[in-house]
């Protein structure tokens, strides 16, 4: 019981934070949209006419992308111990999952209070001061990412992976900008993802850290970081291995 009580004490003080949680809320808003239009997007860009087909079928080589980031590589940068990855193909696209020992609901209960926690110790202090184009800022600064992350990983699904990399091979700039095009038409003017410089030829952070997308060529590359918690530096270091092997 007095751990429920600490947790609600902890929820008021999360409330009082109304700017930075309404902020969140946005850039939540906007990844639930991207990961419904960005993958039609996707798709229909992968799609060639019979002439392109004919001229350039896509290279067998592609089908597996888990080499790209090995096992023993993910559980390094990330923290956690993978225990097997698994490669799909589909219309021009790969993916590599990444799956990690499950947790218990106890054990993600601790890391939702815990988050409640570091949030309510900083909330003595002043809000993060960050400029107008960098509201995504506020939800790296303040804690909340990790605890949307935290309470998203209480009802997600079991044997789900931890993270899921996925490289579409053919139209990546065009399929990124469509992504940016997305998220700036559904973030109501707020800038909720950040620019990554020195990853492949064009790269972002997704909204509260989600995810993070590069191309380099013609080729796209998206990392699902929906349950890691300190996904961005996580997220940079995985996209830093990856790159260069493309």
């Amino acid at each position: 019981m007095k751990k429920v009580l600490i947790i609600l004490a902890v929820v008021f003080v999360v409330m009082g934070m109304m700017a930075t949680a309404g902020l969140i809320y946005v850039g939540y808003r906007v990844k639930n949209r991207i990961e419904k239009e960005a993958s039609s997007l996707r798709h229909d860009t992968s799609r060639a006419s019979p002439v392109t087909m004919a001229a350039a079928p896509a290279p067998a080589r592609h089908a597996d992308p888990c080499p790209l980031l090995t096992r023993d590589e993910a559980a390094q940068i990330l923290g956690v111990a993978v225990e097997r990855t698994q490669a799909q193909e589909s219309g021009g696209q790969s993916t590599c999952q990444y799956f990690a020992k499950a947790r218990s609901q106890p054990e993600k209960m601790t890391s939702v209070a815990s988050a409640f926690t570091a949030i309510a110790k900083g909330g003595a202090t002043p809000e993060p001061d960050v400029k107008a184009n960098e509201a995504y800022k506020i939800g790296q600064q303040s804690g909340m990412n990790d605890l949307i992350k935290g309470i998203g990983g209480l009802a997600a699904q079991e044997g789900a992976p931890y993270i899921t990399v996925t490289v579409s091979w053919e139209s990546g700039r065009q399929a990124m900008s469509m992504l940016k095009s997305v998220i700036a038409g559904n973030s109501a003017g707020v800038k909720t993802t950040e620019d990554l410089a020195g990853i492949g030829d064009d790269a972002l952070m997704g909204p509260m850290d989600s995810f993070l997308a590069f191309t380099k060529g013609q080729t796209e590359v998206q990392i699902d970081l929906t349950q890691v918690p300190k996904g961005r530096d996580k997220g940079v270091a995985i996209a830093r291995t990856i790159a260069p092997r493309l």
